[in-house]
């Protein structure tokens, strides 16, 4: 029974491949380029949300400043003196955490809809889709 059912399996794998059928689902593949992002000289960061049609702007406090940036197709995070900020455009909003006394970056990736960050007190991810910061304590 087992030696049928192989080749069975075989040719409907090849079948579906030759129909350009895929296999994995379309929501698994990583997203289009949806987001463009500037830094203007008086310290606004400027997204340019390709998914809503729409640009959103963060402003930066009196001398906060951009330490670190990583950007994915569809979200940016910055790590300032201040927080950290990460921005997706599936939320289309900004979300913070503020950054601790005398917290060291690092680590920061970002990429498809997920972004992590490592500092000398926490453990940080963020997911894209759903806009939530997550932190444990190292």
């Amino acid at each position: 029974m087992t030696r049928c059912l192989v080749p069975l399996v075989w040719i409907l794998v090849m079948t579906v491949a030759g129909a350009g059928i895929p296999l994995a689902r379309a929501g698994d593949d990583p997203p289009a380029r949806l987001l463009y992002w500037h830094e203007e000289d008086d310290g606004r960061i400027v997204v340019s949300n390709i998914q809503f049609s729409r640009n959103d702007v963060l402003e930066l406090g009196g001398r906060e400043r951009v330490e670190e940036r990583a950007s994915s197709q569809a979200m940016l995070v910055l790590v300032t003196t201040r927080r950290i900020v990460a921005y997706s455009v599936y939320t289309a909003a900004w979300r913070e955490v503020p950054r601790k006394a005398a917290e060291r970056l690092e680590q920061l990736e970002a990429e498809d809809y997920s972004a992590f960050v490592l500092t000398s007190d926490r453990v940080l991810n963020f997911n894209g889709r759903s806009g939530v910061w997550s932190e444990d304590r190292r």
